[in-house]
C-alpha cells in the first residue's frame, strides 16, 4: 500500500485533548474495578501512522503527553479536542 492512502490526521501536534481508552477497561479484571476511569488530559506531541494489515490500511496513532507526566498512545477515535 502506498503513502497516498494515508488519512489526514484530525488533530495536530500541540492540540489540547481529552483521551479515554476505548477497549482497555473491557479487558480489566473485576479486581481493578476501582481503577481510575476518568479521561486523560494532555497535549499531542507526535502523530504516527501504523499499518496493522493491508486489509485495514493505515491507522493514525497519537502520542499524548498527559498532565500527570506520562506519555500515552491513543487512537483517533479515543481523542476529543478541548481547545
Amino acid at each position: 500500500m502506498d503513502d497516498s492512502s494515508k488519512a489526514v490526521p484530525r488533530y495536530a501536534v500541540g492540540d489540547l485533548v481529552s483521551c479515554a481508552y476505548d477497549l482497555y477497561y473491557h479487558y480489566l479484571s473485576p479486581m481493578y474495578d476501582d481503577y481510575e476511569r476518568e479521561p486523560f488530559v494532555g497535549i499531542i506531541i507526535e502523530v504516527e501512522y501504523a499499518m496493522f494489515s493491508e486489509l485495514f490500511g493505515y491507522e493514525i496513532i497519537y502520542l499524548v503527553l498527559c498532565v500527570d507526566g506520562f506519555t500515552r498512545y491513543f487512537a483517533e477515535e479515543e481523542i476529543v479536542r478541548i481547545s
